[in-house]
């Protein structure tokens, strides 16, 4: 492989981490929207599931903004290497710092922070508690 094969790759595979990265901030985006749509229909809900599932909104948002990072940190590195090894390429920096969901109260039980690529264990089930008017 010549030195334009390698520079071609390169900027073939900055070209595709850049446009995973403007995905993933689409859908970043999407998420949220439905996220505050949901939080609006439930608005004043008790059921915990409902909170459960504003958290896990939170979660897969919190995550998804990590791959953002994630790609971008990769973008960077990859035009750095270009570089070094006497290819021009434009580094791709991330546009924003990295940012978290801001939780409610009621769903910070369900999401904490976390470095990129931790996972949390799922929780257990928990029964709703049953109302003693219902009978």
């Amino acid at each position: 492989m010549t030195l334009p094969d390698i520079a071609a790759a390169l900027r073939d595979l900055h070209v595709s981490i850049g446009q995973q990265q403007d995905l993933t901030k689409v859908v970043i985006q999407d998420a949220e929207n439905a996220r505050a749509e949901f939080r609006a229909l439930t608005a004043g809900a008790t059921n915990p599931l409902v909170n459960r599932a504003l958290g896990n909104y939170a979660q897969g948002i919190v995550k998804l903004r990590d791959g953002t990072w994630l790609l971008a940190e990769a973008g960077g590195i990859l035009a750095e290497y270009a570089r070094a090894i006497g290819i021009d390429m434009p580094p791709r920096q991330p546009t924003e710092g990295k940012r978290e969901v801001e939780p409610t109260y009621d769903e910070q039980s369900d999401i904490g922070p976390r470095q990129p690529g931790t996972q949390r264990l799922p929780q257990a089930e928990e029964p709703a508690p049953r109302d003693p008017s219902a009978g």
